[in-house]
């Protein structure tokens, strides 16, 4: 197989700088005492830091001329913001009409609260921004997407958690006959950022409904899952299996600047690089 390239995007999240500007000093403590460190600036409105990092971040794949662009959730910071959605997908159309590219569903996009999916929210993000499960190929490498708030909110969603482990143990079976060479994984949520047996939190999927999925990955041989929703990057491993989680396009909270990841796909792997957008937000603690 010869090698390609395909770009991950996490993270746009648009408005969620100017939300964060308007925020108490105590809040932003409390985010701090969690670990999310956050950068100080003049309260403003709008969305034109992601907008100018988005912009960097599509003009780059138009210059490298990847297989394709995933993003790997959170596109918007208020679900229910029209004018948050509309700016992304206009953005977006600024990439190569030959270059797909493929959204993941995250927390921000497809739950109601930004963390729960409901039966109204998964509908609405549907219509805008079409399966948020599905599959593709290219060459023999076997891509599957997967909807991380499903697995880790399911409350209020019946029957979508079930479909999705149906759907994805389908996809993995049918990989195999295939003889795919490789089994990549996209989602928002990481489902871990140490070991696949360490506890819950935030910013992993819960463990009651992440180790079933694990086993999966395991006995079917998937060779790397690449997430956002953590806003930094972070790298992590299970019996050869690649954990990624990539930094934010969008308003970083912690060491990485806003940026963009490229990976390569070959025989033996994959080979994947962060690379900083000149145009996004530093990391906290940075000067300007």
């Amino acid at each position: 197989m010869p090698p390609f390239n395909f770009i991950q995007l996490a993270d746009p999240q648009f408005g969620m700088s100017a939300s964060l500007s308007s925020r108490p000093d105590a809040e932003i403590a409390d985010m701090a005492s969690r670990g999310l460190r956050v950068r100080r600036v003049a309260p403003f409105e709008g969305f034109g830091p992601e907008t100018a990092a988005f912009e960097e971040a599509i003009a780059q794949a138009n210059r490298l001329r990847p297989e394709f662009v995933v993003v790997c959730g959170d596109m918007v910071n208020d679900p229910d913001s029209s004018d948050e959605r509309a700016e992304v997908l206009r953005i977006a159309g600024q990439l190569d009409p030959s270059i797909p590219i493929h959204w993941v569903a995250g927390n921000h996009d497809v739950g109601a609260d930004t963390v729960v999916p409901t039966p109204a929210s998964m509908k609405a993000y549907r219509d805008v921004w079409g399966d948020d499960f599905f599959s593709f190929q290219r060459e023999d490498v076997s891509f599957i997407v997967l909807n991380t708030s499903v697995m880790d909110h399911p409350e209020q969603v019946p029957g979508e958690l079930e479909s999705q482990m149906r759907f994805l143990e389908a996809e993995l079976r049918t990989a195999r006959k295939r003889d795919s060479s490789q089994i990549i994984v996209f989602t928002h949520y990481p489902f871990f950022l140490e070991s696949p047996e360490e506890g819950d939190g935030y910013f992993t999927v819960a463990k009651e409904r992440r180790m079933p999925v694990i086993e999966l990955f395991r006995k079917y041989g998937v060779s790397a899952v690449f997430a956002g929703h953590w806003h930094r990057n972070n790298y992590a491993e299970d019996d050869g299996m690649l954990m990624v989680a990539t930094g934010p396009v969008g308003f970083p909270l912690g060491d990485d600047p806003s940026g963009y990841r490229v990976v390569e796909v070959h025989d033996g792997g994959v080979k994947h690089e962060y690379h900083e957008l000149v145009k996004g937000q530093p990391a906290a603690g940075d000067e300007e």
